[in-house]
This record gives structure tokens, C-alpha cells and sequence, in this order.
């Protein structure tokens, strides 16, 4: 038994649901009804984002068929969520009566792990993906932290390596969206390959000066001048709407505490660097590509490999392990997809594998894991986990966290 643990049941003993979870109500069926009650704005809150920030970027071509599915699939996703959040808080008194006491993982990991697992059931594939690659990214995140391996460390710490494995997984994603036949999201995809017009004219002032050309030998229908700007402004935008959009969201709070402090304390919260890491990830990749391809006089995949090895540098500008993390699943997913398609004549187990829910399996572990987690390893939670568990929660798990605290205080304070 860990030394947490074994101070969870030395503070918890003789204590009971109420008075760890919701002292605040004298009941667990009062508590499950002002949980009804309560929790509807926070889910609806927290996916706000989700959508505001779409139209945004997407920057016109609005019709009303768009905005009532985005209507639909935004309340579908929040509703869903806020039910995520009622049989969580719901199952922490269910396994209180069924045990007879309060238990280390059956407080916030189980009901979690049990919460996802009923209401998942319901969620859409695409918004199951959503929260299960979130979850799992941010668990992974978690480990990787908590990590006493020397190797992991070693990654850990260096920015170099870091940048070196985003490099390699950055590279494979996009050799794979552009020749291996899968379709996934990325936050950027590759030209497809076509045969250049011979009689085209390259129009490229610019890059006419470094690698003159006698004919346009890119696909793409702009020149490469104007394809290579017109990335770094768009992907510049996008970070400023996202990182903005993002500061004002965290900022909200304080509109209603004092207006005046509101625009001064986003400014301060609003930061350039992944506008400077979007701009520079796509702008150094399609510079590369037109570059290779201009010198080699065709495109090729070889082109692509080097521009998006390369282009992945930009990492350091914004090392993160939300990017890190998100790179290295896609990594993981897309090549699996790549040799489950392309690999003829597969041994039976192999068909098994593929057959197994891996996203509902991930979805239910990494939200048990990163409840826990919150509350008994509060230092190593990702902030957004924090702010999804307590809007969706109305910060009650952010007060049973502090409950439990001033205990083990109390106790340790008691024992000295």
C-alpha cells in the first residue's frame, strides 16, 4: 500500500459520503438532484469553443443547414457530458452504500471509469473520438511526467529529443496522408501529386531568385510566392483566433468582477507562440517542398518527406506536450491503419486485434485515470482536465480535492 493511500484510509475512516463529497447536502438523493439541477451550464460552457472557434476559421460559405448541425452536434456533446458529470458524482455515494466505506480508487477513478463506460455508450463515434483522444493524450501526459524511467526522463527534459521524435512522427503522418491512403485530421496535409503542364509559366519572383525554373513544376494553382504566404497568414490567423479565443474563455469570470480589468488581463494571458509555431510549421514545409521540387524539376514523395521532417523543427517554438502527445498518437494510429490496409493475407490474430473497441476501452480508462488523478495527484493534472472535470462538476470534485487535503493536513499535523 502507498503511502497516499494508506493516509487516505487513516483520515477517511469512520467518514462517509456526505461528509467527503457533499456535506453541503444532508442526502445522497438531495445531492443527485441539485446535481441535475446544477451541472447543466458547466458542460455547455466548457465546449463552448468548440463552437465558436470552427466558424471562425472557417471564414464564410455559412448556410443554415451548417449552423443546425453545429447547433446539434455542440448540445448533443455537452448534454452528453453533463450526464458524464451527474452518474460520476451519482456513483461515488452508489459505491459508498455498497462498500460500507470510503475506498482510495472507488472515490473518483472507478466512478469515472464507470461514468464513461455507461454514457459513452451514447456518445457519437466522432465525439467519442473527441473525448477519448483527449483523455488518452492527457493521460499519457501524466505518465510520461510521473515517469521514473532514466530513458523517459532523459526525453523528458530534453528539448532536443523532443523535437528530434516530432520530427519523425510529423514525417510519417504526412508520408501517410499523402501516398498511404488514410484519411485523418492534421494540422496540415500534403499536395497531392500531380503531373505539372508543360506549358506553364513559373511566375515566382521570389523563389525564381533561389531556385530559377523554367516552367511551373508545383501542383498547387497559385504561384509559389503567393501558396508559401498565403500558409504562413492563414495558420498565423488560426493560432491568434485559437490562442484568443482560448485567453477571453478564462478570462470571462473577471468581466463580471470588474469590466475594466477584463481586455488588460486577456491581452496579458494571450501569447504569440503558437501563432508562431502555425506559421512557421506550414510556412517552412510548403517553402521546402517548392524549393526540393523546383530544384528536382518534378514533386515527388521524397520532397514531401524531407519538407515535413524538417518543417517539424518548429516544435521547438512551441514545445508542448499537448502537440507532442496528440503527434504521437497519430503516429501510432495511422500506422497501424497503414499496415492493417496494405498488408495482404493477415494471421488471425491479427483480425482479432483490429476487432477490439480501442476507443471505448481508451475513453473509460483515461477518464477514470485522469479523475483520479486530479484529486491525488493534483500537481501532474493538465490544466484543461482540471477546468473540464470542474465545470462539468460545478467545482464540487475541486472542493472534495481540498476537503481531503486539509485532512491529511490535519492528520499529519496531529501525528507530529
Amino acid at each position: 500500500m502507498s503511502e497516499l493511500s494508506k493516509c487516505f484510509y487513516e483520515v477517511t475512516a469512520g467518514r462517509t459520503c456526505r461528509d467527503l463529497c457533499h456535506p453541503e447536502y444532508a442526502s445522497c438523493w438531495i445531492s443527485f438532484v441539485e446535481s441535475v439541477r446544477r451541472l447543466v451550464p458547466g458542460s455547455y460552457k466548457l465546449f463552448m469553443p468548440l463552437l465558436v472557434i470552427p466558424p471562425l476559421l472557417k471564414g464564410g460559405g455559412y448556410s443554415w443547414q451548417y449552423w443546425w448541425d453545429e447547433l446539434k452536434s455542440y448540445n448533443d456533446l455537452s448534454f452528453k457530458t453533463y450526464a458524464i458529470g451527474i452518474v460520476g458524482l451519482t456513483l461515488q455515494c452508489v459505491f459508498y452504500k455498497l462498500f460500507g466505506k470510503l475506498h482510495f480508487f472507488w472515490v473518483m477513478a472507478m466512478p469515472g471509469f464507470f461514468s464513461a463506460a455507461f454514457v459513452g455508450l451514447r456518445l457519437s463515434k466522432a465525439h467519442l473520438r473527441l473525448q477519448g483522444i483527449t483523455y488518452f493524450n492527457m493521460m499519457l501526459q501524466v505518465v510520461l511526467t510521473k515517469s521514473k524511467l532514466r530513458l523517459v526522463e532523459v526525453l523528458r527534459e530534453s528539448k532536443l529529443c523532443g523535437t528530434l521524435l516530432f520530427m519523425i512522427f510529423n514525417a510519417r503522418i504526412m508520408d501517410l496522408l499523402q501516398n498511404g491512403n488514410i484519411k485523418h485530421f492534421w494540422m496540415m496535409y500534403p499536395t497531392k501529386i500531380k503531373d505539372a503542364q508543360e506549358n506553364s509559366v513559373d511566375t515566382s519572383k521570389i523563389l525564381g531568385l533561389i531556385t530559377p525554373c523554367d516552367r511551373k513544376v508545383c501542383s498547387h494553382e497559385k504561384s509559389c510566392d503567393a501558396f508559401i504566404l498565403d500558409g504562413i497568414l492563414k495558420y498565423a490567423l488560426t493560432g491568434f483566433i485559437i490562442d484568443y479565443v482560448r485567453a477571453i474563455f478564462s478570462m470571462i469570470p473577471l468581466l463580471y468582477k470588474d469590466s475594466s480589468r477584463f481586455l488588460p488581463a486577456v491581452w496579458r494571458r494571450f501569447s504569440f507562440d503558437l501563432m508562431l509555431f502555425l506559421a512557421t510549421y506550414i510556412g517552412s514545409y510548403r517553402l521546402l517542398c517548392c524549393v526540393l521540387s523546383r530544384h528536382s524539376g518534378k514533386e515527388s514523395p521524397l520532397n514531401n518527406k524531407i519538407a515535413s521532417f524538417l518543417c517539424g523543427m518548429s516544435y521547438m517554438i512551441y514545445p508542448r506536450y499537448q502537440v507532442f502527445t496528440i503527434a504521437f498518437t497519430k503516429f501510432v494510429e495511422m500506422s497501424w491503419q497503414h499496415f492493417f490496409k496494405t498488408t495482404h493475407d493477415l494471421p488471425w490474430w491479427v483480425l482479432k486485434l483490429d476487432q477490439i473497441p480501442y476507443l471505448r476501452i481508451v475513453h473509460m480508462f483515461a477518464v477514470g485515470y485522469m479523475y483520479h488523478t486530479l484529486v491525488f495527484h493534483a500537481h501532474l493534472s493538465p490544466p484543461f482536465n482540471s477546468k473540464a472535470i470542474n465545470f462539468c462538476s460545478d467545482n464540487r470534485v475541486e472542493r472534495l480535492k481540498r476537503r481531503l487535503l486539509s485532512w491529511m493536513l490535519e492528520h499529519e499535523w496531529n501525528k507530529a
